[in-house]
């Protein structure tokens, strides 16, 4: 079997369960049977109006009934020659990602996910039947949109990797309290000498993309200025594990105990003649407390391949490392919870002072961190839509097959009705690949506006992203649907009109009326 995500594999297991528990329930009950009685009295009260000698009724029933037994063979009744069960589903799954993730392929109780476990009850000897038609149409259905989306070019899923980035805390208690005490004595006094003295920008940096964090290299990289000026250092730091150095160290020169380190080797570590045990730096301290999530080490994946969404050139591991490192402090600066006991589970509402204190505890700078956070949050969102659509397209798929007897049995088992379901089946399977061109399509966009703009922080940008996303994913489908809901109605038009599945099955009456033998006239 061909599924689109893990859960079809289950929601294609429920539906044809219940489409044979409803099956059995309008067989059991005598409601099938009712179609055979409609064909029966309409056709005898057909040909009655129409004047219709015997031999011509008795034709038209034969036709009528064959016609609903070969449709109910191969398209209402499941085939019990051939069981499916959980175990025996091989689902593959086509994905357009450039770096997919490891359960694609395999057995339908063994994904490799929880959802095994919370499914597990499939497992237990269910096994289910379809009808031969449906096998056709859910097969040819999944294997054209499965080719489609293999057919098309990998890309990175830049806007996965944004939402898990924009998900990652600063963990440790012990961390987020040093990063604010490093926001008040070191960031805010750099950024105030930096006014101050209107100072230069490194050639290979620019001042947009450098001062409006805690990890300048701005502030860290000039010479006896900001984080390496005489007044930037921070006390009594032996606790963290710093070491005095009095000899090399001007500010412990000047007191009489402890470790004072200037905020460049609180930011990067301790170094220097006579150490031995170097104390760890911030930048490495919140590398180190960087979880993994589901899908893998985040910090990796953004060091191999997520880092060219904001720089079409390769970067050193220190400039990538600076990166992640910025946007994940930017862009859920609320996480890093303030040492006051104020709740922050709430939506951070910035134009609130206390709210706008809390928010520049640790990123700083003049706001353009609100467009990091809002455009990583509209990522997330755009992601989110993109994980959740194939599933809700799942969930309507397992309507459609559920409702299929019903709608069979409502519809006189007439072909056309079947082939309604078939076309609504397909064009819904179909709008998978419509989503993967779009999907495609977004996160090129996505790498080719970032990396112009060479950081998240353009408003503008932002908003061509998400309304065309937005649109992209909307619209898309609903150009399809009534794309294929014309050519579909037209086609099942044209059947009827040329007497296949139409009001009367398979034309029975338009047959039998075209070679109708002539009456006797007894020789009159």
């Amino acid at each position: 079997m061909v599924a689109n995500n893990l859960i079809e594999v289950y929601s294609l297991m429920f539906a044809w369960g219940m489409y044979g528990a409803i099956w059995d329930i309008l067989t059991g009950s005598g409601i099938a049977l009712v179609p055979f009685i409609v064909a029966i009295i309409s056709n005898f009260a057909d040909s009655y109006t129409a004047g219709n000698d015997a031999d011509d009724v008795i034709r038209d029933l034969e036709f009528r009934v064959v016609a609903i037994v070969l449709v109910l063979i191969l398209c209402v009744i499941p085939y019990k020659g051939w069981g499916v069960s959980l175990s025996a589903v091989k689902y593959d799954i086509a994905v357009n990602d450039c770096n997919p993730p490891p359960n694609t392929q395999g057995d339908g109780d063994n994904t490799g996910t929880s959802l095994d476990d919370r499914f597990s009850s499939m497992g237990g000897g269910l096994e289910i039947h379809k009808p031969v038609a449906w096998s056709f149409i859910t097969f040819i259905s999944s294997a054209i949109t499965n080719t489609a989306i293999k057919s098309m070019q990998c890309v990175n899923n830049y806007e996965f990797l944004l939402m898990r980035m924009s998900n990652i805390t600063v963990q440790n208690d012990v961390l987020r309290e040093r990063l604010g005490d490093f926001y008040e004595q070191c960031y805010l006094l750099a950024q105030s000498r930096y006014k101050a003295i209107g100072g230069t920008v490194p050639a290979n940096v620019t001042e947009q993309d450098d001062i409006d964090w805690v990890g300048s290299r701005i502030f860290l990289n000039t010479v006896d200025e900001y984080y390496s000026h005489e007044e930037a250092f921070m006390e009594d730091m032996e606790r963290y594990g710093f070491s005095r150095q009095q000899a090399i160290r001007d500010s412990d020169a000047a007191r009489t105990r402890g470790a004072h380190p200037y905020c460049k080797e609180v930011w990067l570590g301790e170094e220097g003649p006579g150490v031995v045990n170097e104390a760890l730096g911030l930048r490495q301290l919140i590398l180190e407390d960087i979880p993994e999530d589901d899908a893998g080490d985040v910090l990796e994946d953004w060091m191999d391949w997520g880092y060219r969404v904001v720089s079409p050139v390769n970067l050193t591991d220190t400039v990538k490392q600076d990166l992640f490192i910025k946007t994940i402090l930017q862009a859920e600066a609320a996480n890093l919870q303030s040492r006051t006991e104020l709740d922050m589970s709430g939506t951070l509402d910035t134009d609130r002072a206390w709210g706008k204190a809390i928010y520049d505890l640790v990123v700083g700078g003049t706001g353009a961190a609100l467009g990091v956070r809002e455009f990583l949050q509209a990522s997330t969102i755009r992601q989110l839509m993109k994980i959740a659509g194939p599933i809700v397209l799942a969930l309507m798929q397992m309507v459609v097959i559920m409702a299929s007897p019903i709608v069979m049995v409502l519809g006189n088992f007439r072909f056309t009705a079947f082939t309604a379901l078939a076309i609504t089946y397909f064009s819904l399977e179909f709008i998978n690949a419509i989503w993967a061109a779009s999907y495609w399509m977004d996160n090129n966009l996505l790498a080719y506006y970032v990396s112009e703009a060479r950081w998240f922080d353009n408003p503008a940008n932002s908003a061509i992203l998400t309304a065309v996303t937005g649109m992209s994913t909307v619209f898309l489908p609903v150009i399809w649907l009534a794309i294929i809901g014309y050519a579909g109605s037209g086609m099942v038009r044209g059947m009827g009109a040329m007497g296949v599945g139409g009001g009367t099955p398979l034309g029975s009456q338009a047959f039998s009326g075209r070679f109708k033998r002539p009456k006797k006239n007894n020789g009159k």
